[in-house]
């Protein structure tokens, strides 16, 4: 009766608010400040469009400034709002990481990631030494990383060194949990800097670049860069935390593995089923990047033209079709309505719209890149270019929204290299921008895991902000001077 007869009353919040005004101040003074040639009148709403909602995005909200952004940017005559709609959630990119997101349930679902760091973690050389099994600890984030999204793996290594920490006699309050949850996070998201498998942050740039760029890009090519680019970070890192870090590792003296991992039976017809369809779905995933490199016969781009989408959503009806004992491998409308984040699907579909739109020859902003900004860059050697993008990248990532993040820089880059006139190259520039603006370690705003890790009951956080500044210049000397020679060699411009 109480709740029948409570008055309801509008409430505010002022620095909700606040930051709306700041938004809206932005929007509306591109708007009605004159455009400076060659940046006609559109591109100024466009720009204040993309600063605007990019600063709701990160400050305000993750779901409705997305929908706000299609009605500003159909009035800024770039698009009409049919065509907002149908470049941003209409993107094929959507539902490609709507697919990926099924497909890695279903994998976890199964009991594979169990008994991948089972079979891993059990190997002999693991326990050698107390540095030898932290080491694997990242190597094992490091892994999953790759192959799964980075939120579901961050907690998955937490909970796993949570166990590992409590048969040792550790608390929050000693220094070892502190440095291995710290190595078993940024390796997670290395991992997933390093591969567009299941990683809706390379996905974004991938869609990006394709917008502004006008053409495919492989996984493959992806892979060709980031793969090695990470590997390198990777050991950087390790070897970093080796030569800093000093825990308190006697504790290590009696400590057995195997009470801390879950025993494995052999693999059901389920398990099976699942782990041969997604493995099978990656590898046709890859196969088009690297055929083109060795066969140029026509089946070859008969099968190139099937897209990576196509075989993300067969991969999913096939899972759904296919019963053991009674029960789908893949119960797709479960999964769908239950455990699938449309919020962020939003937020990524305008953040790739926004990275293209900017491009458009309407705007006038290519051409302005072009005459005031490629002189200077051709005043550098585009490593140091790279350099500075890369930085800009990271430092950006670390303190704000990575989608955000990747949506500006690898607009920037895309459209920086695509003005030089051939001096930078613009798969590698877009491939930078793009793994920088995944590779966060600071702040608990940056990126979800490293909220989980700062949240973790075995973290200190002034570790974190020591490391993760460490990381940030690290990241971008490796990305930048090393990245970008190894994205333009393998894939070219």
């Amino acid at each position: 009766m109480d709740n029948l007869t409570t008055k309801q009353r509008l409430t505010f919040d002022p620095k909700m608010w606040s930051k709306l005004a700041v938004c809206a101040a932005i929007i509306i003074i591109f708007w009605i400040v004159p455009p400076v040639a060659p940046i006609t009148a559109i591109g100024m709403k466009v720009i204040g469009v993309f600063i605007g909602v990019v600063l709701m995005l990160s400050l305000v909200d993750t779901v409705w400034p997305a929908m706000l952004a299609i009605i500003l940017l159909s009035r800024t005559g770039a698009a009409t709002v049919n065509e907002v709609i149908a470049g941003s959630m209409g993107n094929w990119v959507i539902y490609f990481i709507l697919m990926s997101f099924i497909l890695t349930h279903a994998l976890n679902e199964s009991g594979f990631t169990d008994r991948i760091v089972a079979k891993f973690m059990g190997m002999k050389f693991v326990m050698r030494s107390p540095w030898t099994f932290t080491i694997s600890v990242g190597v094992l984030g490091l892994l999953l990383g790759a192959f799964m999204d980075q939120v579901p793996a961050t907690a998955f290594m937490l909970a796993f060194c949570g166990r590992v920490y409590k048969e040792l006699g550790y608390t929050g309050k000693d220094t070892y949990p502190n440095i291995c949850s710290i190595i078993a996070v940024y390796s997670v998201n290395i991992g997933g800097a390093m591969t567009p498998i299941s990683h809706p942050l390379a996905m974004i740039g991938i869609a990006i670049y394709e917008g502004i760029v006008g053409e495919a890009l492989s996984l493959f090519s992806y892979l060709a860069f980031g793969v090695p680019t990470g590997i390198i970070l990777f050991i950087v890192f390790c070897v970093l935390m080796r030569l800093v870090a000093k825990p308190d590792m006697s504790k290590f003296k009696d400590f057995k593995i195997e009470n801390v991992l879950k025993k494995q039976g052999p693999m059901d017809l389920r398990e099976k089923i699942t782990v041969t369809v997604f493995f099978l779905t990656v590898a046709v995933w890859m196969l088009p990047g690297i055929l083109s490199m060795f066969i140029k016969a026509p089946w070859v781009s008969t099968f190139s033209s099937f897209g990576i989408t196509f075989w993300a959503i067969l991969s999913v009806v096939v899972m759904s079709l296919i019963s053991v004992n009674g029960k789908p491998i893949v119960n797709a409308k479960e999964v769908v309505n239950k455990n699938i984040n449309w919020g962020i699907l939003m937020f990524i579909s305008i953040g790739v719209y926004l990275g293209s739109v900017m491009s458009f020859e309407s705007t006038g902003i290519v051409a302005a890149i072009q005459e005031f900004v490629v002189p200077i860059t051709q005043q550098v050697p585009a490593t140091i270019t790279a350099l500075i993008l890369a930085t800009a990248a990271v430092l950006m990532t670390n303190f704000a929204s990575n989608t955000t993040t990747v949506t500006v820089m690898t607009t920037v880059g895309a459209t920086l290299a695509l003005g030089s006139g051939g001096a930078l190259n613009v798969v590698g520039l877009s491939l930078v921008a793009t793994m920088c603006g995944s590779c966060a370690y600071f702040l608990p705003s940056s990126f979800a895991p490293i909220a989980m890790l700062h949240a973790d009951e075995y973290s200190n956080r002034n570790k974190i902000l020591a490391f993760g500044a460490v990381m940030i210049v690290i990241t971008s000397l490796v990305v930048g001077l090393l990245g970008y020679p190894i994205g333009s060699m393998l894939v070219g411009g």
